[in-house]
């Protein structure tokens, strides 16, 4: 943490002296970590998928995502065939898998998490 006196403000007036300003510059082992762009959208149009499926994807840090494949229930499980358009309560997550995703040259990279 450092501690600094304040400066003036464009009118020429501080805070009295006896007030500090504090400023947290973060640990200092602590690196700053890399920015990376969220492919989420990327990897949904890339991930393959059976018929009537859905696919999900979230960055988790870093290159890391959670995708999930949603696949539709039947809908006389419901009592209504024509409950298909209730997305929420009429599909469930078939298959989930965290990736880890990298970007080069405009290609993805797709490997699952625990292949690295």
């Amino acid at each position: 943490m450092a501690l600094e006196n304040p400066t003036p403000d464009e009118n020429g007036r501080s805070q009295p002296e006896n007030d500090l300003v504090v400023q947290s510059a973060g640990p200092t082992f602590a690196q700053a970590e890399q920015h990376v762009t969220d492919l989420s959208s990327d990897i949904v149009q890339q991930l393959p998928r059976e018929r009537g499926e859905r696919v999900t994807c979230r960055r988790i840090t870093g290159n890391h995502y959670r995708c999930n494949w949603w696949s539709p229930q039947i809908a006389a499980q419901y009592g209504n065939r024509s409950a298909s358009a209730m997305t929420t309560t009429t599909h469930r997550v078939s298959k989930s898998q965290f990736l880890h995703v990298t970007k080069t040259n405009g290609t993805l990279a797709i490997k699952a998490a625990d292949d690295n």
